[in-house]
């Protein structure tokens, strides 16, 4: 039997409209493999054809590299803090530190907030039981 994950804590509100309005997606050179939006990429993808980054043994890919992607990712973090697909963690500021989106083609999304006061996120595709195991 799995294991259900405790109760966020602290319990907190909804976030209101105005916050979620304000809320990106900025992108993590560290997860691009190809020059994206934000300048030149960090991650590698070695001669076995394992994605790693500076620091780290593997690392998973986020192919969204165009303008109009970023501003699409943007669209799936709000969507994804308006259906409260989010889990708050008790250092948490004004925004959660964890979402997930399930976009128009059926992919799982992860999000990771690098800015709790601004909503400022990054973000990679996931598989589905990834994102169950994580958010349940």
């Amino acid at each position: 039997m799995a294991t259900r994950r405790p109760n966020q804590l602290p319990p907190r509100a909804a976030l209101a409209s105005a916050q979620i309005d304000q809320a990106t997606y900025l992108g993590s050179a560290e997860h691009k493999q190809r020059r994206w939006w934000g300048g030149l990429p960090m991650a590698y993808v070695g001669p076995d054809g394992q994605a790693s980054r500076p620091k780290r043994q593997i690392t998973t890919i986020c192919p969204l590299i165009a303008e109009a992607e970023r501003e699409a990712a943007t669209e799936w973090v709000r969507q994804a803090l308006r259906l409260r697909q989010y889990r708050f963690s008790e250092g948490d500021k004004d925004f959660p530190k964890h979402i997930w989106y399930k976009d128009d083609s059926g992919q799982f999304w992860f999000g990771f907030c690098v800015n709790s006061i601004q909503g400022q996120y990054k973000g990679w595709p996931i598989e589905e039981e990834e994102k169950i195991a994580f958010f349940g």
